[in-house]
């Protein structure tokens, strides 16, 4: 299946001309399959990464509501995680715990890891399907609330996650963006309940868009959860994830989702240079456990389509 989402050339072709020349090939490909990969192609470096994309869409992306550690290397690219190369990142659609996700996301590979680091995929229509009609008709009825605690002890601070360190501007955002919270002194704690499920904008099937299997407290390890349970509380873990009426969600239904992502799933191994464009509604992604210096980057935007 990957081999089908490649598009190779020779490294003396610049990428933002074949892109703006060959707009309706790339188009085509992107919309059937949600991923295309650009290989061997001149990208020497962050700055011709990023003139690139922004040659290619109007709207580029902060990234807001994080959920895990990332830095913002030049102007909207942003490492692609900072979560240690000792754990797997499972399958997950960018920000769909939040009201405000990406459209698509481009990634650019400076340097491959030594073993490992492949980037995972998998089609969140195939998923949705995959999924017991019961189950998903529960998610979609009940709705996720996902409920994050900040300043606590763990996790990032609210501060990171908003992009300021102003209380009046997180409940401004919060507001506007259906949020309910609560201080505690310096402290946050924070629910927003969002669907199980979207309609995907051009093809309009459903497709399985939200993170409760991660956000849900059966995503930590053991010794994680025995640290957090002593330390917090048994309903006060720094990030945990319910039904929309505030109902506790089955692990043996997570334990089913993530099955159903298990099997849908193909691995993108990285090669110096590459360039990935997903779409972030068909295509789900994650991360495999690595050895080695893997630097990887991201930049979101929220175009419909290509303004090329």
């Amino acid at each position: 299946m990957i081999k089908n989402l490649i598009i190779k050339k020779n490294n003396s072709l610049n990428l933002k001309k074949y892109i703006k020349k060959n707009h309706k090939k790339i188009l085509k490909k992107y919309l059937y399959y949600g991923c295309v990969i650009f290989r061997n192609f001149k990208v020497k470096n962050l700055k011709e990464f990023q003139s690139t994309v922004f040659s290619s869409h109007k709207n580029i992306l902060n990234y807001n509501e994080s959920s895990t550690p990332r830095t913002e290397i030049k102007k909207k690219i942003y490492t692609s995680t900072e979560i240690s190369n000792k754990f797997t990142i499972p399958l997950h659609n960018e920000l769909s715990y939040s009201k405000k996700y990406p459209r698509n996301l481009w990634f650019y590979c400076e340097k491959p890891s030594l073993t490992g680091g492949e980037t995972s995929i998998a089609s969140t229509r195939k998923v949705f399907k995959r999924i017991n009609k019961k189950i998903s008709n529960l998610f979609k009825e009940k709705k996720i609330k996902y409920i994050r605690r900040y300043g606590y002890g763990a996790d990032l601070s609210w501060k990171n996650v908003f992009n300021t360190d102003k209380k009046n501007v997180v409940e401004k955002y919060c507001k506007k963006n259906g949020f309910k919270i609560k201080w505690e002194g310096n402290k946050l704690i924070t629910e927003q309940t969002n669907n199980a499920t979207l309609n995907h904008p051009i093809h309009k099937f459903e497709i399985w868009f939200n993170q409760a299997h991660l956000f849900h407290n059966s995503n930590l390890n053991k010794k994680t959860k025995k640290a957090f349970l002593k330390i917090f509380g048994k309903n006060k873990f720094p990030r945990d994830a319910k039904f929309g009426d505030n109902s506790n969600i089955s692990y043996r239904y997570l334990n089913h989702i993530r099955n159903a992502f298990k099997k849908e799933k193909y691995k993108i191994k990285w090669k110096k240079g590459d360039v990935v464009l997903i779409d972030n509604f068909h295509i789900s992604h994650g991360r495999e456990k690595y050895t080695g210096n893997r630097k990887l980057y991201v930049i979101m935007t929220n175009d419909n389509n290509f303004s090329f």
